[in-house]
């Protein structure tokens, strides 16, 4: 007759105290995970809150006399800025989120404001840059919108004249509807390069011969070229 193997209750009992431990910690590091997550978050937002309130100031400011700071950058450095936490923002909660929604909707305001300062410096000191509006869709309804992206924020890098300003299109504000409504913008991807219409895709190469066509026209002594 074959013996019956015994049953070790302490051996068992070991394999779920170890599984209770992993799975217990696994809630604890994701928990950890999500609460460090938020803290960063809301650290960003606060830090966004006081940027925005800089940026308000600086229009302000430049406002009263746009020709004396027709050389200085910081504005459109803070910008830019805004818009690579708000890009982190999107990526971690997401482009639905209430918060991030309305934190696009003000930057794009912002973005406005920014591009008739720069109309009047252009009228009133003689200032020339290249505006871009873009006009995008991250809802998986434009598969040319990121590497569109991706091009136009190496040309503002490359070149110090260039100006982009990048637009959610699925936003509803009166200032950006107005903005499409005066272009004709319909779908994404769109651009209006120096008032030139363009409702589809445009290769770096293509854009590149665009802004290099600009500046000769301009005839601009002191354009500066960034290396890549």
């Amino acid at each position: 007759m074959q013996r019956k193997k015994r049953i070790n209750p302490m051996k068992y009992f070991l394999v779920l105290v170890i599984t209770l431990a992993v799975f217990l910690s696994g809630i604890y590091l994701g928990n950890y995970s999500s609460n460090q997550k938020i803290e960063l978050i809301g650290d960003m937002q606060n830090d966004l809150r006081i940027k925005t309130l800089g940026v308000e100031l600086q229009y302000e400011i430049l406002a009263e006399n746009p020709c004396l700071q027709i050389n200085s950058t910081p504005l459109t450095e803070e910008l830019n800025s805004i818009a690579e936490r708000l890009d982190f923002m999107e990526n971690q909660l997401g482009e639905d989120n209430i918060q991030v929604i309305n934190t696009k909707e003000y930057y794009s305001l912002l973005q406005i404001r920014h591009w008739l300062l720069l109309k009047r410096t252009k009228e009133e000191c003689k200032h020339n840059t290249l505006p871009i509006f873009y006009f995008y869709s991250n809802r998986g309804d434009c598969p040319d919108c990121d590497e569109q992206g991706i091009i136009l924020t190496a040309m503002r890098k490359k070149y110090d004249f260039v100006r982009v300003y990048p637009f959610d299109i699925n936003i509803q504000n009166p200032a950006i509807s107005t903005l499409r409504s005066m272009y004709a913008v319909e779908k994404a991807p769109t651009l209006i390069i120096d008032d030139q219409f363009f409702d589809y895709y445009l290769p770096k190469l293509l854009i590149e011969e665009m802004i290099t066509n600009y500046s000769k026209m301009i005839s601009r002594p002191n354009i500066i070229v960034k290396e890549e």
